[in-house]
């Protein structure tokens, strides 16, 4: 069974997966990091931000390096704020590296229309704000 479908509440499917990842010296990659529950369709039952935090926790639990990726081309902030808060869930840390954040992102669906005006400039602004701390 897929970690998704053997996910209980008193079990914790990712948490298993990402143990086998870590006896295997391997690393945890997770998408849909901009995705938001509030974006969804009620009618999914959908909360991809709950499974991005969860997945990404469960592979941070264990000690494993742990990445990222979008789903979605989005060109705003709130899609790009998303993928911050995953990012470094608990912040910047002004007095050394952040007890969790990602090992790497790898930002998916590049496009004309990405480079093009303001969609270029609040990438650009994302870029910064994804190395702060860093």
């Amino acid at each position: 069974l897929t970690a998704g479908y053997y996910n209980l509440d008193d079990r914790d499917g990712y948490r298993t997966i990402a143990r086998m990842l870590k006896r295997h010296h391997a690393s945890l990659n997770f998408t849909c990091a901009e995705m938001r529950d509030s974006e969804q369709s009620s009618e999914a039952k959908s909360a991809p931000e709950e499974l991005v935090q969860q997945v990404l926790s469960a592979g941070w639990r264990e000690g494993l390096d742990v990445a990222c990726e979008n789903a979605l081309g989005r060109y705003d902030a709130t899609g790009y704020n998303t993928i911050l808060r995953n990012a470094r869930p608990k912040g910047v840390n002004k007095s050394g590296p952040p007890e969790h954040k990602l090992h790497g992102f790898t930002y998916l669906r590049l496009s004309d229309e990405l480079l093009q005006g303001q969609n270029y400039v609040t990438f650009q602004t994302f870029v910064k704000r994804m190395h702060a701390n860093q």
